[in-house]
């Protein structure tokens, strides 16, 4: 293998909360491949999304910009196509696209989720095993992979879980090739066992823990229900809160009792641990292939998971859970071993950091920054102020296609202090290092005024930087 540059195996899950795994602190979930990623590498104890929604969140993971730059602002769907908004343009330039014309061999397998999820894009023509998310307009080489094994497809079933009020669906398996995760590392060790000289970049999109929960049974063993915690927000009134999060789409029942509450938490877990246990395989491989010195290897997650924070499920509020994610680097030649980043790492951070590593350029007109020389010298990069945005609801789950629906909100989060500017609702000011649960909006309070001002002032630098677009309405 190449030893210049690194190899580059990129593992995102979907929906995964930042703190439920054991090296985030958990006593509950069960994490072992992944602490030992983070005891041999690099932990960003506070990195956050650009966008709680997949589609925007990885959309600036990938280029670097904010959803207002790359404009995919909603998630995409086939029945969409190339509606304003709903997919990933072009010309918008992706760590795929900087390292293919470098010389690396790029690979794709999982949900892609940015447009055309059949259709090799971005840099990846090397190696794309995708399978759609939504819509049913072409086939499915995962579903296609069900049938052909003689499977009953459970993602294709809506029968086939248990799902309280509106709470996250879930359900086990009969036959290990019924879970799509194992589906996708197993495409991913494909790709993994066909490199000779080249270096690569390997995406390896996890759709897991995003509903459908679909989990091997003998896990459930290690999550009895009635040890599960409940969130000290569960019963959250939302007094001081803006009015949409009382009618958000995945806002918990009240006829949902807290032992249902709490099985549906113990599948989300034993998901997690199955996820574990899968990039544990993709380690193995890359030893036994003599790759893993020289593999950066880095999981993370889309965006985070409410899991009953504020009585809400699923994401797209800018609360810690929706928007902090967890985030590991490994690079045995090359980082250092045990490193804990506690500055805020931002969504649109990871591009130019991996691109450094790789001694690559990104695009001149971005919004991230690389924090690649302070990682590799053991230092904690220099504060700054990070954003994330998003549609509406009415966007995200409600089907609008009114233009100013899709840029409705933008947080700003500069140390203890988060900011929540709220377009068609009142603002949010939350004071992390004395109120880490987020329960009292300081928004509306007198003495707090000052702060704001300078945090919209911080959102309008920032929306000008790459050029304001949908936001301009924040300046």
């Amino acid at each position: 293998m190449s030893k210049s540059r690194p190899n580059i195996v990129l593992v995102m899950c979907d929906q995964m909360r930042w703190d439920a795994a054991g090296f985030a602190g958990s006593s509950v979930v069960q994490t072992p491949h992944l602490d030992r990623l983070a005891e041999g590498g690099v932990c960003f104890e506070n990195a956050y999304c650009a966008s709680p929604v997949c589609s925007p969140a990885r959309a600036s993971w990938l280029t670097g910009c904010y959803p207002h730059a790359h404009l995919q602002l909603r998630n995409y769907g086939p029945q969409r196509g190339k509606d304003w908004g709903c997919y990933l343009p072009e010309d918008r330039v992706t760590m795929g696209d900087v390292l293919k014309r470098a010389g690396y061999r790029c690979g794709m397998v999982g949900p892609w989720h940015l447009g055309d999820d059949h259709a090799p894009q971005h840099g990846f023509e090397d190696f794309w095993q995708t399978y759609r998310y939504l819509g049913d307009e072409y086939t499915d080489p995962l579903f296609d992979y069900f049938e052909r094994e003689g499977v009953p497809n459970i993602y294709g079933d809506e029968k086939a879980s248990t799902q309280y009020g509106n709470i996250l669906a879930f359900t086990t398996f009969t036959d290990p090739r019924q879970q799509r995760t194992t589906w996708t590392v197993d495409r991913a060790i494909d790709f993994l066992r066909q490199q000779e000289d080249d270096p690569f970049f390997l995406f390896v999109s996890v759709k897991d823990p995003h509903p459908l929960i679909v989990v091997p049974p003998e896990l459930l063993k290690y999550y009895p229900i009635d040890q599960m915690p409940l969130p000290d927000s569960l019963r959250d009134p939302l007094e001081g809160k803006p009015h949409f999060q009382n009618r958000t789409k995945f806002r918990m029942p009240n006829t949902v009792t807290d032992r249902q509450f709490r099985e549906m938490i113990a599948y989300y877990y034993a998901l997690i641990t199955h996820i574990d246990a899968q990039v544990g395989r993709l380690i193995d491989v890359l030893e036994e292939q003599n790759m893993r010195d020289n593999t950066l290897v880095v999981f993370m997650s889309d965006h985070g998971e409410l899991l009953g924070d504020h009585g809400c499920t699923e994401k797209c509020l800018m609360y810690e859970a929706s928007v902090r994610v967890p985030c590991l680097l490994s690079w045995p030649r090359a980082l250092p071993k045990g490193l804990r980043v506690t500055t805020l790492l931002a969504g649109v951070d990871l591009m130019p950091t991996l691109l450094d590593l790789a001694r690559e350029v990104p695009p001149e007109k971005i919004d991230g920054r690389s924090v690649a020389d302070a990682i590799l010298n053991g230092r904690q990069p220099k504060p700054q102020p990070i954003f994330a945005e998003i549609a509406s609801q009415e966007v995200i789950y409600w089907g609008s296609t009114e233009r100013e629906q899709f840029a409705a909100h933008v947080m700003n989060l500069d140390g203890r202090w988060k900011y929540v500017r709220n377009r068609f609702d009142i603002d949010e000011l939350y004071d992390l290092e004395t109120d880490p649960g987020e329960m009292q909006n300081l928004a509306q309070l007198s003495e707090y005024q000052p702060r704001i001002t300078t945090m919209r002032q911080q959102i309008a630098e920032m929306i000008c930087h790459t050029g304001p677009g949908p936001y301009d309405w924040c300046l």
